[in-house]
């Protein structure tokens, strides 16, 4: 037990203390070269702040996760707390640190428990002074003045954002700049993701095994947590989709409250939560754990879209996501022609019916964030350690023309990461995608 009593995880960090010191020296330097050298600029500050904690109800909190942004830089996981980073823009002028946070009265700590001291918050976040929060004000008004560049998630706390463009040079957006740095995984962070993606896609498989014949969307959701937590994840990633029949072709359904049908399919998007890292899946199974001719069939078609799509994100000289997207919507034209569901022999309209069928991108960033690193662009060329996922997928709407594939919708959805050694490595190989392994999985493989 630690001597405040909490007791120590299932998956400890993998993050060393020494690395959220580099993050933030890296994001100084970053930063510094956007400040203007002249008279006008002499300083960086830079203002974040922490998530609240929120309620769904009086006294009832919703369940708290920090800003990814926050975290990164100081490792600091308490609700409500802000930290300041301020550094002259010379190369030689030093880094000083200072974290906000409210101690728990004892009436506080009986209800609540009592929180890190703060010799454990300096351990990453290596702070010259920890004050409360009611002065962050007063010492917004002594750091900054009009030689002063602050950046500042500004969509994070309004007042804030006023006080210090009223006192600084300039403010600036924070979050590109962090995201910049955030995409690219430093080797104790792709263990990280390995360890989530790894737990992620085994909390999968034992859904899976564990569905058949259920009857409401509901009892997966709850297998997904029990076989999520049992593993060592904190929480669930994100609210899952978990869809029934035609519900799946609402691509972010969340009601998971409905019949299961056993001659329909399920989708289900999941992910867990592990030390500040997520993982990102979606497989597809037949309720009864038998496929209809229709829905292999189209199954099929889907896994050969992924899987040719992995293979060829392997043999890319270098990634990159607008190429794998265009990929994606030339795979599903000539796999969904092939099988019949579309029917033209134009390409233009080939990919225009593709498109229709999967209307979302192939791919996203994954990391602290389960859509992370939005401000980056997904047309650049990725160097390695940069997970993301490739999921395909096909809705098919109740008026499509082709009838027997009609209400179907399927995504196949696994975590990738570019390779120092050349190509991708798949983090989420633990949970199958072979339709008689997903029924082997079910008990129903012949």
């Amino acid at each position: 037990m630690l001597r405040s009593g909490r007791s120590l995880p299932m998956w400890p960090s993998r993050i060393p203390n020494e690395e959220y010191a580099m993050r933030r020296t890296n994001l100084m330097n970053l930063l510094k070269k956007e400040v203007k050298t002249g008279v006008s600029e002499k300083q960086v500050v830079v203002v974040m702040k922490g998530a609240r904690k929120s309620y769904i109800a009086p006294d009832v909190p919703h369940a708290f996760r920090q800003k990814s942004h926050f975290r990164y830089l100081n490792g600091i996981t308490t609700p409500d707390c802000y930290y300041i980073m301020q550094s002259g823009i010379s190369e030689s002028s030093k880094e000083t640190n200072i974290l906000f946070a409210d101690r728990r009265s004892a009436y506080d700590e009986l209800w609540e428990g009592a929180l890190p001291t703060e010799s454990e918050w300096e351990k990453t976040a290596k702070f010259t002074e920890c004050v409360p929060t009611s002065r962050i004000l007063q010492t917004l008004e002594k750091v900054c003045d009009k030689g002063t560049a602050v950046f500042f998630d500004s969509t994070s706390d309004d007042l804030l954002y006023k006080f210090v463009q009223a006192k600084a040079n300039s403010v600036r957006e924070i979050n590109h700049f962090i995201e910049r740095r955030r995409v690219i995984k430093s080797p104790s962070e792709m263990s990280s993701m390995r360890d989530v993606c790894n737990v992620g896609a085994q909390t999968m498989s034992s859904m899976i095994s564990g569905s058949r014949d259920l009857h409401n969307e509901n009892a997966i959701c709850g297998l997904l947590e029990f076989e999520g937590r049992r593993r060592g994840s904190e929480m669930q990633a994100y609210p899952p989709v978990i869809a029934g029949g035609v519900r799946a072709n609402t691509i972010h359904y969340l009601d998971a409250n409905n019949d299961l049908n056993p001659r329909e399919c399920v989708l289900v998007d999941a992910g867990c939560d592990l030390n500040g890292y997520v993982s990102d899946v979606t497989r597809c199974f037949p309720i009864s754990g038998f496929w209809s001719d229709a829905q292999l069939s189209l199954y099929e078609a889907l896994l050969y879209v992924h899987e040719e799509l992995l293979t060829y994100a392997h043999s890319m000289e270098k990634v990159r996501l607008s190429a794998l997207f265009r990929r994606m919507n030339e795979l599903l034209a000539a796999s969904f022609t092939e099988l019949g569901l579309i029917r033209s022999t134009d390409h233009k309209e080939m990919i225009h019916q593709a498109e229709k069928l999967c209307p979302h991108h192939v791919s996203h960033y994954l990391g602290m964030d389960v859509h992370d690193c939005p401000t980056v662009s997904r047309d650049i060329d990725l160097p390695p350690n940069v997970p993301f996922t490739i999921e395909p997928g096909v809705y098919v709407p109740m008026d499509w023309p082709v009838k027997e594939f009609r209400g179907i919708g399927y995504r196949i959805e696994d975590d990738v990461a570019t390779s120092e050694a050349g190509g991708i490595e798949l983090l989420t190989a633990a949970v199958p995608r072979d339709p008689i392994e997903i029924q082997r999985l079910m008990g129903t493989a012949e």
